[in-house]
């Protein structure tokens, strides 16, 4: 089975896809891939193979079989490069998504997209709030984050990850692990303790982790985390939703939004304290 699923995942990788969603219904699977930011359908598995490929995956995520009727979400181990795994409850059975983890540990990307000085250089010199990077499915967010961690040489940098996709030489790269306690509010209340010049926090995706970014800015630390929004109004504005105030939004300073153009990733930054003044 794991010989199959491996050519399963160079067929979507020949593709160039970020994303894998299986759709199953009476008879086969509909398989999705989402490459260069559009879907594109794929030959569609016979039914008793795709619950065979989900109870090997199952398996090797280490999801339990007895929790079959919630969602859930784990790890599948690959050589080089992990894939995340989503398996939510349908009417057929589990629908599954695979997600691939393909960042790189490069001071290059940053350097590529941003400006060296008022970018990169200013970065450096900051010694507390927020800088965002923004973006949607595949955009390269994550790639970022790392490549902007690997370009601050003399910071003291701890990482918060769900999951850590790759190794960043000199960076404290810490894991949330919700069963064992170690969730994002404890893990903030240590790393508080442990004198990081720079926070790096994997994606904002609920009011809790918002507040936990915004808050750790505010008691004088940068924090630099990813956020999924389509724009940089949107990102903004989900800010909003997820609870923080206005107020609390001069905290952020900067944005950096990624997007793709004809398959090739391009980069918008904001000064977000700078717009704050102009609308003010």
């Amino acid at each position: 089975m794991r010989e199959q699923i491996s050519q399963l995942i160079h067929q979507f990788e020949t593709v160039g896809a970020t994303d894998v969603h299986f759709i199953p219904g009476d008879q086969t699977a509909q398989v999705i891939c989402r490459a260069n930011g559009g879907l594109n359908e794929q030959s569609s598995i016979p039914i008793e193979q795709y619950r065979s490929i989900v109870s090997h995956i199952r398996y090797e995520a280490n999801l339990k079989e007895q929790n079959e009727r919630i969602p859930q979400s784990g790890l599948y181990p690959l050589e080089e490069n992990g894939m995340r795994v989503s398996i939510l409850p349908s009417r057929y059975g589990d629908a599954m998504s695979w997600r691939f983890y393909r960042a790189v540990v490069s001071d290059k990307v940053a350097a590529g997209l941003l400006d060296p000085e008022d970018d990169l250089i200013w970065m450096k010199q900051q010694t507390h709030g927020c800088i965002i990077i923004s973006g949607t499915t595949g955009a390269g967010k994550t790639t970022m984050l790392y490549s902007l961690m690997a370009s601050m040489e003399g910071k003291r940098i701890i990482s918060v990850e769900d999951p850590i996709e790759c190794s960043v030489p000199g960076i404290l790269q810490l894991e949330l692990n919700a069963k064992a306690g170690f969730d994002a509010t404890r893990c903030f209340e240590e790393i508080l303790r442990a004198d990081p010049d720079w926070i790096a926090f994997g994606e904002v995706r609920t009011a809790e982790a918002a507040r936990l970014t915004i808050n750790a800015a505010l008691s004088g630390h940068v924090v630099l985390f990813t956020l999924h929004a389509g724009s940089i109004a949107e990102a903004m504005l989900r800010l909003r939703t997820l609870g923080i105030t206005k107020e609390e939004l001069s905290v952020c300073k900067k944005i950096i939004h990624l997007y793709r153009e004809e398959g090739n990733v391009r980069c918008t930054v904001e000064n977000l304290q700078a717009l704050a003044k102009v609308g003010s």
